[in-house]
């Protein structure tokens, strides 16, 4: 019984913990809008129109296993792991995240140079879709995102807390972990070329 009291009490922590890191980012957000112009999902603008469509994986991720997750741009369930062939980052943010909303921009700058050489997944955790969708447009994501509620990835990879970044091979296993903010467009370049032996061009 004591036990059941701890566990709803730390579900209740964890729950404010989030909520207020919530409020802290989307006031630290609102301003960043010089007109007070640009959506919100609560300012009435409807649904974010972003919808990047994923590409189901053929090579399960080591410590995660055979995974389905619906697709953050058109919910299809989807198959998480790498096509086989190319190296990938699997990038884990969410939008109540102030730290991965610094990243965002490096990572697509990153996917725009070198997206042909290493994939690039992102994994909007323990958010809600309609938010995750609004921060994905907001950042102009090209690169697809799966919708993790349950943050299956992030323990499975063994992330402390968000952002994280794993470097994985295309046989799915994990070459090297990220778990500290402050990552670059090339800082992921220069990972990415260690982790993989590879030369990106």
């Amino acid at each position: 019984m004591r036990g059941s009291t701890a566990m709803r009490g730390g579900t209740l922590s964890r729950a404010l913990a989030c909520a207020a890191a919530g409020l802290l980012f989307l006031s630290a957000c609102s301003g960043e809008e010089p007109d007070g112009e640009a959506a919100s999902p609560d300012d009435g603008a409807g649904e974010a129109d972003w919808a990047v469509a994923c590409t189901a994986g053929a090579v399960p991720i080591e410590g995660i296993g055979s995974l389905e997750l619906p697709c953050l741009g058109d919910d299809v369930a989807t198959a998480v792991g790498t096509d086989g062939a190319r190296p990938m980052i699997v990038v884990l943010w969410a939008s109540w995240c102030q730290p991965c909303a610094a990243e965002a921009p490096e990572v697509e700058a990153f996917f725009s140079e070198y997206g042909d050489q290493v994939g690039v997944l992102g994994v909007d955790t323990a958010d809600t879709a309609e938010a995750g969708r609004w921060f994905a447009s907001e950042f102009a994501m090209t690169y697809p995102s799966v919708f993790d509620a349950d943050e299956t990835i992030r323990t499975g990879l063994g992330v402390p807390a968000l952002p994280g970044v794993a470097f994985v091979a295309p046989d799915g296993t994990v070459e090297k972990l990220i778990t500290e903010p402050g990552i670059t467009a090339d800082s992921l370049a220069a990972d990415a070329e260690s982790a993989f032996g590879l030369e990106l061009t």
